[in-house]
């Protein structure tokens, strides 16, 4: 079976969106700039072909299936 392998900056990009509400909040809690994380959490969800993030306004909600993986992260 496979098992796709998702990268620590990946999950670490999740919690932070998750925890900030918004990419431009997790880029700076995280020291890094806002496109890297919105490219860690584009490959996170072209690697597993769910979307993770709906926008809403300015800030990041998660989808159903993105609450699971958020659980599973923590």
């Amino acid at each position: 079976m496979y098992s796709p392998r998702i990268s620590l900056d990946q999950w670490r990009s999740l919690n932070a969106v998750v925890e900030s509400g918004g990419y431009a909040q997790a880029a700076a809690l995280l020291n890094r700039s806002q496109s890297s994380i919105s490219y860690h959490i584009a490959r996170l969800q072209d690697l597993l072909g769910i979307e993770v993030f709906r926008i809403v306004g300015r800030k990041a909600k998660l989808t159903e299936h993105g609450e699971v993986l958020y659980r599973r992260s923590q």
